[in-house]
């Protein structure tokens, strides 16, 4: 599952990356770039639906390229070629010499990307979109199956077209180690608690003993913020500015450092890191609970179990927003409408029903389906799966570069403010500074 699992902050980071070092210079590779294709638009016109000129070829390509040839046959391409024997299946992970940038200099045929929704801005980055909606009318596809804010989310970047379709989303639950419960007596989570009643809980949880430091609760920050159940914005739409030194913002972060404030604890830069925290619950078995909002589950030989995440007073019932992966057909593609029919195929109930078994949440809108979730891995028998799914979430974020850049000067503040080094007031004003003046070059480097 690790391998599976995108990490929210690295394709901020390397969005961000992608969109400085492009942003002057256009697209290559036969595509139209930048100036006068469907980049300076911002929406693909809906044209008619398009006819197959090539041979049954068809590549698929990803940035996240953590997911080798293993992992992409397990998760698409085994699949793929047994519903369409006669189709020539192409893998393309991203990696040295593989990058987007680079394979389109090279003039390397793309016609589907699959990515998760941190790699959304990388087709307009590179002029790459194609408005599937011809298609979509063609097959009859019923895009009020998909979970709600996955469809609008890509109505919302697409100016009503829609570039990419979703494929799987990843679990968001609150993950807790029975045995440390069991310790020292301490009642189990439950669901639909509020985050200040798990604050309570994790008081009682953060003790010494033998020894040994054991910490309540302990989290992603920057993974909580980008996915953050009250639907705050990084940026402000009308003025492109950021907008985290605000009230609701520091109320955010405060909501999050409280857990890591707590007497008999000493945060630093290294054991403060998303990874270090991981470890801490999975490896050391020193933190009694986890949230984990970018999917993945603890390990197989712990004695675990998840509640829901917790809700906050002013959004009751509202469960953080869906981290979903997206399939796109790309207007490179000689072969739409085939593209499409594998991309049709992998959003059916038909192969989500077996993808969801294997630890891969569907994106429909279908609870018979996510009952399901893991059944194929011991590992989730028992398990209180529902809880990873909420009934309700919260409106996607943008996702966008200036997003992006906001996001990771909010991580630093959030890690800034536990080391004791800044106050949430101060942490947060600096980190707003910072996050316009990285915007300020990013809107300079496109003109």
């Amino acid at each position: 599952m690790e391998r599976r699992r995108w990490s929210m902050l690295l394709a901020a980071a390397l969005m961000a990356s992608i969109m400085t070092s492009c942003a002057g210079s256009g697209a290559s590779g036969g595509n139209g770039g930048a100036a006068g294709g469907p980049q300076a638009s911002g929406k693909e016109p809906a044209a008619e639906v398009p006819v197959n000129t090539g041979p049954k070829e068809i590549t698929m390509y990803t940035a996240g390229g953590a997911i080798d040839e293993k992992v992409f046959n397990e998760m698409y391409g085994n699949a793929i070629r047994k519903k369409f024997p006669d189709v020539t299946l192409k893998y393309i992970p991203s990696g040295k010499g593989s990058t987007l940038q680079e394979l389109l200099s090279a003039g390397t045929t793309i016609d589907i990307v699959f990515d998760s929704i941190g790699y959304a801005y990388n087709f307009r980055n590179f002029g790459l979109q194609y408005d599937m909606t011809p298609l979509i009318k063609a097959k009859n596809i019923d895009l009020g199956k998909f979970e709600p804010s996955t469809i609008e989310f890509q109505r919302r970047v697409g100016n009503g077209a829609i570039y990419s379709l979703p494929v799987w989303t990843a679990t968001a639950a609150l993950y807790y180690n029975k045995d440390i419960f069991d310790k020292f007596g301490v009642p189990y989570p439950k669901d639909n608690m509020k985050w200040d009643e798990l604050y309570d809980l994790a008081k009682k949880l953060t003790r010494s003993e033998g020894g040994v430091q054991y910490v309540g609760y302990v989290t992603a920050a920057g993974s909580q913020a980008n996915t953050n159940q009250l639907g705050l914005k990084y940026v402000d739409p009308k003025t492109g500015k950021a907008q985290i030194d605000s009230e609701d913002w520091r109320k955010f972060m405060q909501s999050i450092v409280q857990f890591f404030q707590f007497s008999g604890m000493q945060w630093t830069a290294q054991n403060s890191t998303v990874a270090a925290m991981r470890a801490m619950f999975e490896k050391d078995r020193t933190a009694a609970m986890y949230t984990n909002f970018s999917g993945g589950t603890p390990p197989d030989d712990m004695n675990w179990d998840a509640v829901s995440v917790p809700y906050y007073e002013q959004a009751p019932g509202v469960g953080p927003q869906s981290y979903p992966a997206y399939l796109s057909v790309t207007n490179l593609s000689q072969n739409k409408p085939l593209a499409f029919d594998i991309v049709a195929y992998l959003v059916s109930e038909e192969y989500q029903l077996e993808n969801t078994k294997q630890g891969r949440a569907t994106v429909l809108n279908n609870r018979d389906i996510l009952k399901h979730y893991g059944e194929a891995m011991p590992k989730f028998k028992g398990k209180n799966i529902a809880a990873m799914f909420p009934q309700k979430r919260a409106e996607l974020g943008t996702y966008s570069p200036e997003e992006s850049i906001a996001s990771s000067k909010f991580a630093a503040a959030f890690t800034d403010i536990i080391t004791t080094k800044k106050d949430v007031v101060t942490a947060l004003r600096e980190a707003n500074e910072a996050a316009n003046k990285e915007i300020e070059t990013l809107a300079a480097q496109k003109k």
